[in-house]
């Protein structure tokens, strides 16, 4: 039998308002969900809440902005070595 493929969504800006909120219903729902913002600080803050909300497990924190060609270059090179396929909102 072939190997399940783990599946995670990436939601960039996620640490407040909208995105937060998809990652929140995201993970509800049983998928892993990769949370990411520019400042790292709020974004693990945010994973945290996530956490102690009963999410633990399903969400990861990665330090991305998306205006910096740099942070996305960074950010390639970690997804393609730790994640599986990916979904993109």
């Amino acid at each position: 039998m072939a190997e399940a493929i783990e599946r995670y969504a990436v939601v960039t800006g996620s640490n407040k308002a909208i995105g937060f909120e998809t990652v929140k219903q995201l993970a509800s729902n049983g998928l892993k969900v990769v949370l990411t913002a520019r400042d790292e600080k709020k974004g693990l803050q945010a994973v945290e809440k996530l956490k102690d909300s009963g999410l633990s497990g399903l969400v990861l924190f990665n330090q991305l902005d998306v205006a910096d060609p740099a942070s996305i270059a960074s950010w390639q090179i970690t997804s393609k070595s730790n994640l599986g396929s990916l979904i993109f909102w």
